[in-house]
């Protein structure tokens, strides 16, 4: 089988090891009081403890369906009774459930942004606020044990609809889960693909992703398109206009609704014509927008994405002879054939960065970066896209080698990696910041707070990181460095 193409901060967690985590509950066999009573819906919680678990925690948002007498959302107002529910559980007492997993921790960032998803479709979401990039797999197992455990005994789920969704690093630790985890029916992967390994998953489970067009991982997306192919997992990979991002909720919708589609055709739930009319009335208005501004490649994604998530419900005949219409067009073969041709250029590119990283010198890097950064009206759409994906993977390629080179002590490197890094990157306050770093190894402590000053005025707010930087450890109770701190929002 052929394998996952490897990137910058992929989690290495072999296959062959789930088996030892498979079986996991969580439970040690302590049996605790009762659950606690749940908390409020229609507002979001930030920090909920795990109640078997209280080393962990998590953001949630519970629909208002959940309690009916629920009388103001997490504005403060009532709910609007425009918003309509369109998709009811499967009982009174049974809700879908998604849980969340962000690169950086930060369960509240996707139970903020798909808030007003989970009301409209009755899901309860809950965000780890544990999970993120650099855990190792015993850390990784106790989070995903300790969160279903919470899930399934605290809160009324339906167990026949457990998601899992996920960002870049947090996209892996989904894909794990679901391959831990039979009860998991589907994934939601954004931004990112499976973890390392070298088997197939234990158990089979859908998976919906989503990358952006100027996302440094969407040759990773769309081999793994290939991927789950061959492994025959029902599956759908969606491109929406952006970066290395959590999908706007409207680019989301599109997962939720899949997923909800997929389990009636699996009598997972209760069929529900008006849902599925409603979703491929959406799909229609789309296809016909993007071919009027000749975005050929995107309509004949949407048709396919119709044919795949009704297929077996609706006649899809329709959608079906768009989608060979747009493929006889001939600006449609030739947007194919260069969208492949940038594809295909832009991985020889990035190994001529990786190559160049410790090869040239800043002057080159200067120059190199110039091209990356120019804008030229003339300049094809896709070229300019290749663009910002190879500036965004420069920036990720930058930043692991500066760590690495600062564990090893190797400060020449750090310094010359930082400066590409801030030129690469120079709206990004973490070059920045690294550079304080480095500086206090050197105890140039003035050219530190100029660079850490730098940092916050970019936009640089982890406190608990910064007053847990040893390096800084003999200037905390500096008048400058309290004043810094204030700056901090």
């Amino acid at each position: 089988m052929k394998r996952i193409t490897k990137y910058i901060l992929l989690f290495i967690f072999p296959l062959a090891v789930l088996s030892c985590f498979s079986c996991a509950s969580g439970n040690k066999g302590k049996e605790l009081s009762s659950p606690p009573a749940l908390p409020k819906s229609g507002v979001i919680h930030e920090k909920i403890i795990c109640y078997k678990n209280p080393d962990l925690s998590y953001a949630l948002y519970l629909p208002t369906s959940l309690h009916p007498d629920t009388k103001k959302n997490s504005a403060g107002n009532s709910p609007d009774a425009s918003v309509e529910k369109n998709h009811a559980p499967v009982s009174a007492e049974c809700y879908p459930v998604i849980l969340a997993f962000d690169s950086h921790g930060s369960g509240l960032t996707p139970v903020k942004m798909y808030q007003e998803l989970a009301e409209k479709y009755g899901f309860i979401i809950l965000g780890s606020n544990d999970s993120h990039n650099g855990l190792n797999n015993d850390q990784i197992a106790a989070i995903l044990s300790g969160m279903f455990e919470e899930i399934n005994t605290r809160f009324p789920v339906d167990t026949n609809q457990e998601y899992v969704m996920g960002f870049s690093g947090g996209a892996r630790i989904a894909c794990l889960a679901a391959m831990m985890y039979p009860r998991v029916k589907s994934v939601i992967g954004c931004g990112a693909g499976f973890p390392q390994g070298n088997q197939p998953p234990l158990y089979k489970f859908d998976y919906f992703g989503i990358v952006g067009a100027a996302d440094f991982n969407l040759n990773e997306m769309m081999e793994l398109d290939g991927m789950l192919g061959i492994m025959k997992l029902r599956h759908y990979i969606l491109t929406f206009p952006g970066p290395h991002t959590w999908p706007p909720a409207a680019v989301m919708e599109d997962g939720f609704r899949w997923n909800i589609l997929n389990a009636m055709k699996d009598n997972r739930i209760k069929k529900d014509d008006r849902q599925i009319d409603l979703f491929l009335g959406a799909l229609q208005m789309r296809i016909d927008s993007l071919k009027n501004r000749n975005r050929l490649i995107e309509a004949s994604a949407i048709c396919n994405l119709a044919v795949q998530s009704a297929d077996g419900l609706r006649n899809t005949t329709p959608f079906r002879k768009k989608s060979e219409l747009i493929a006889q067009n001939p600006v449609y073969k030739k947007q194919v054939s260069y969208h492949d041709e940038i594809l295909k250029k832009e991985k020889n590119e990035q190994q001529e960065l990786m190559e160049a990283l410790f090869s040239k010198d800043i002057s080159w890097w200067k120059e190199r970066i110039k091209k990356l950064t120019m804008t030229n009206p003339k300049m094809n759409p896709e070229d300019t896209l290749m663009n910002a994906r190879l500036g965004a993977f420069l920036s990720l390629l930058c930043y692991s080698n500066v760590n690495a080179a600062m564990n090893q002590r190797n400060a020449e490197m750090a310094e010359k990696l930082v400066g590409i890094y801030q030129l690469a990157d120079p709206k990004n306050p973490e070059p920045y910041y690294l550079k304080a770093v480095i500086l206090m190894q050197r105890n140039d402590t003035v050219q530190a707070m100029k660079k850490l000053e730098e940092a916050v005025s970019k936009g640089f707010s982890d406190k608990n990181r910064l007053l847990g930087q040893p390096e800084f450890e003999g200037i905390k109770n500096e008048t400058a460095f309290f004043d810094l701190m204030k700056k901090i929002k």
